[in-house]
Formats: C-alpha cells, sequence, structure tokens
C-alpha cells in the first residue's frame, strides 16, 4: 500500500510535514490566542492534543474544500457538536481557522455546494456505516445523522406524492434544510429510485477518487470486463496488451519517466482496495466486491450472448457462457433468464448448471426452481443432499411449488438432525395444504424435545391446513 501511495501521490495532494506543522502552529494561534482560549491547563492540553490534530486531519482530508460553504457548515457542526464550542462563536471561529488553512493550502477549491454532500452519499451507497464515513471525511456523526433524517423526511413527504422540487420546497419543514440541501435530496432520490446503474456507478466513481487516477467509470468498467472475460487465465502482462486503447488513454496522463508504472500502479491500487485479486498461479480474478459493482454493466450483453445460443439450439454454448462467469454476475443474468425466457426454457438451461458453479448459486436456482413445475424431481432429490442448506431451500421451494406429492418425503425431513431443515419441512406442509402431514406435525408441534422455533412452525403449519381441510383435520385428530 505505501508503494501505491507514492506512486499516485502526484494526483492526490499530500500536506507536507511543513504544511501540517504550519497549518498547526495557525490554528493553535487563533484557539489559544486570537480567540481567548481557555485558562484550564487541561482544557489547553485538550485543545492541543486532541481538537487541533483532529481538525488538521479533516483539514487535510478536505484540502480542495476549504472554501466551501456547506464544508464551513460542517466545521460548525464539528465545532458545536464534539467539542462544545457554543453556538453564538461557531460560524466566527470557523470562518477563521478556515482563512488561516487556506493561506497555506495551494489546492484549487471546489465551490459546488453541494460537492460535499456528494462525497458523504456516495460512500452510504458504498455500504459504508456512518462511523466509517466519518472516519474517512472527518464530518460529524451528529451532521451524518441530520441528513439521513432530513433525507428519510423528503422521502416521506414524496411518498405517493408526484411532487415538484418547487412544490417541495413550499413545504415548511422541507424548506428549513435550505434550497441546495433539498435540491440534491431531491435529485438523489429520483437517481436513486429511477436511474439505471446509479448505485453502481457511484461505487465506481468512489473507486477511482479513491485510487486518484485520471479515469472515467467507463475506462474502469473495460478493464475490469476484460478481467471477467479471462478470469484466472489472465496476468499484469497479458492485461496490458489486452487494453492497448485504454494504455494510450491513460499513459500520457502520468508524468515523464512515470509512464511505464501505470499499469503497475493502476493494479497495485485496485488490489489494495480490493476491486482485483491474484489467485495461486498469479493470475486475476474479480473480488465479490467489484463482481458486484459491474455486474449490471456486464449483464445485458452477456444475456444478449446466450440469447443468440438458444435461438440456433446451441445449448452446449449457452451452458458454457454461463459457467465462465463470475458467480456474482451469474445471479444477474440468471434474473434476466427468468425474466425473459419461458418457463419451460429456462428451466432447461439453468437446470444445466445446478451443483456446477458453487453453493451460493445453487441455493440461489433452488429458489428459483420453486416457480417452476418441471423443476419438481429435481427438488424432491435434493431434500436428500448432504448440505443441510440444500435441504432446507428445497423444502422451502417445494413448498412453493404446491405439489401434494412431495408430502411424503417432507414428513420424513420432519425427522431430519438439522432444525432449521424441519422448520422448512414443517412450513412446506402447511403450505402445500397437505392433510397426510396432520399427524407427524401434532406430534413435532407437541414434542418438548425440540426447539420453539421447529414447534412453531408445525402450529403454522397446521392453522394452514386446517383452513384448508377443516373437516379432514379434525376427523384426522380425532381417530389418531
Amino acid at each position: 500500500m505505501t508503494k501505491m501511495n507514492g506512486q499516485l501521490s502526484y494526483f492526490k495532494h499530500r500536506w507536507s510535514d511543513e504544511e501540517i506543522t504550519t497549518v498547526t502552529q495557525g490554528l493553535t494561534t487563533v484557539l489559544l490566542e486570537e480567540w481567548g482560549g481557555p485558562r484550564s491547563p487541561l482544557a489547553v492540553q485538550y485543545i492541543r492534543e486532541t481538537i487541533i490534530p483532529d481538525l488538521v486531519s479533516c483539514f487535510s482530508k478536505n484540502a480542495d474544500l476549504l472554501g466551501n460553504q456547506t464544508f464551513a457548515e460542517i466545521v460548525s457542526w464539528k465545532l458545536k457538536s464534539q467539542y462544545a464550542y457554543p453556538s453564538a462563536v461557531v460560524t466566527g471561529l470557523t470562518l477563521d481557522l478556515l482563512e488561516v488553512v487556506l493561506k497555506i493550502n495551494s489546492l484549487p477549491q471546489i465551490s459546488d455546494p453541494k460537492d460535499p454532500l456528494r462525497r458523504i452519499f456516495r460512500l452510504w451507497v458504498c455500504d459504508e456505516s456512518f462511523p466509517v464515513i466519518e472516519e474517512r471525511t472527518g464530518y460529524p456523526l451528529e451532521y451524518l445523522d441530520l441528513l439521513l433524517i432530513r433525507l428519510k423526511k423528503l422521502r416521506a413527504f414524496l411518498r405517493g406524492n408526484r411532487a415538484s422540487l418547487l412544490e417541495c420546497l413550499e413545504n415548511s419543514e422541507l424548506k428549513e434544510f435550505g434550497f441546495e440541501q433539498l435540491s440534491f435530496f431531491y435529485q438523489f432520490n429520483s437517481a436513486v429510485s429511477s436511474e439505471p446503474l446509479f448505485k453502481e456507478r457511484m461505487i465506481l466513481e468512489q473507486v477511482i477518487l479513491e485510487l486518484g487516477l485520471p479515469l472515467q467509470v467507463s475506462d474502469l468498467v473495460t478493464l475490469l470486463e476484460i478481467v471477467h472475460a479471462h478470469e484466472g487465465r489472465i496476468d499484469e502482462r497479458n492485461l496490458t496488451f489486452a487494453l492497448p486503447e485504454f494504455s494510450r488513454k491513460v499513459m500520457p496522463c502520468f508524468p515523464g519517466n512515470h509512464q511505464h508504472n501505470m499499469f503497475p500502479c493502476l493494479i497495485e491500487g485496485l488490489i489494495a482496495l480490493h476491486f482485483l485479486q491474484k489467485n495461486r498461479s498469479g493470475k486475476f480474478t474479480l473480488t465479490e466486491k467489484s463482481a458486484g459493482a459491474i455486474a449490471a454493466f456486464l449483464a445485458p450483453k452477456l444475456f444478449e450472448r446466450l440469447r443468440t445460443a438458444i435461438a440456433v439450439n446451441d445449448s452446449d454454448t449457452a451452458k458454457q457462457i454461463l459457467l465462465e462467469m463470475n458467480p456474482k454476475v451469474l445471479v444477474e443474468v440468471i434474473d434476466d433468464v427468468v425474466r425473459h425466457f419461458s418457463p419451460d426454457a429456462a428451466f432447461v438451461l439453468l437446470r444445466g448448471i445446478f451443483k456446477q458453479v458453487n453453493r451460493r448459486i445453487d441455493l440461489y436456482l433452488l429458489q428459483i426452481f420453486g416457480k417452476y413445475e418441471d423443476a419438481f424431481g429435481l427438488l424432491v432429490a435434493s431434500l436428500a443432499d448432504h448440505d443441510s442448506l440444500i435441504r432446507a431451500k428445497a423444502c422451502e421451494a417445494l413448498g412453493h411449488l404446491g405439489n401434494k406429492d412431495a408430502a411424503f418425503r417432507l414428513i420424513q425431513l420432519l425427522r431430519d438432525p438439522v432444525a432449521s431443515v424441519k422448520e422448512t419441512a414443517a412450513q412446506a406442509l402447511g403450505e402445500i395444504g397437505s392433510a397426510a402431514g396432520v399427524k407427524a406435525l401434532s406430534r413435532v408441534s407437541e414434542d418438548y424435545s425440540e426447539s420453539l422455533a421447529v414447534r412453531g412452525r408445525a402450529r403454522e403449519a397446521l392453522r394452514k391446513i386446517e383452513s384448508c381441510h377443516p373437516f379432514r383435520l379434525k376427523a384426522t385428530l380425532y381417530h389418531e
């Protein structure tokens, strides 16, 4: 990681030790001299050892936002919520602190008031927690919590109401957010719900920002698409040859003799960010993180290849196309198959890759097979699988299928050694409305050696069967 940071240092602004010292001195002057400062030695120590280092860290992480009005608001929140400065002084104190740092900092400033919000929500879309966002940006948790509360208020107002931004501004509660913040929330909420690949693009934008390289999202998608197409079979040298146009575009952005380091730098950065990994033979594979980010980009192209193979009855090629996909990408394509192929064609195709990829895909397929009548035999056979999760998922799928011919095998699984299997077997018997399972379910529901969850599922199944066959159930219990 150190090597990577060194290679990328001409793209990322990094304060030198001298600059950090100068900033620290400037902040000390403002806090302890110009603004009077506390008299207590403990308070002075706290300012020197806690507040100032934290502010230096925050300012260095946001060195291109020091003249930004939203960032100034964030610093005010930081002083007020984290360090208990009085509300009456935080605005003036914030301006003085930023003025000192701006005189030292040489990085061009981003004035767009929405940019700090984009940084927060980009990390949020990447599934980072608020404590992690606080650590990475230096922004106080109270401010982050406030933004989320306000976004929820906007969403509540918009729920079932196609209000325009102007109509939102007319709402007294939303108007308090201010135009810039409210318009950002409005645009963000609209993009999340309607813009294709919005989340994936934000994730890739965050990766590019962390790499510090002059890349577009399309550049990164192209690189990862090549890795996916040759996953486990391509190394750094082959990857360079596979992307000549990419190399010509990016390499000129590197100063002089650093150009030959472009690919090593990029690859090491992606590995450090867990977006690429090498297998034991040194070949590249996608990580779950990167595969998840580009799956939606790749799925349409791969589905079209699949559709072409099916159109000419080339089932072997279709199966091979599926088996060559990264599992994360495969899930996206499976969803497309379920949506766009007929049930018969979808089942025949997907049955061919069952038990061919990995356990996660098998569990996902079993869930889907619960929609297809033709899957009945496969699901019943899966009830005997050595993997308890497979058995449980097969029970669940048979319940959705509703075929009463499965009742005998499901009754047998009420004696399975794994509690979760017994739970789903009981649930399935209830869903298919099998009166044949009444005696076994009654036994389980009253067996106090079973867990509460198993007994509860058995009772629930009995209630469902009673609603379907009330007279038969009563007769069964009476003769018992």
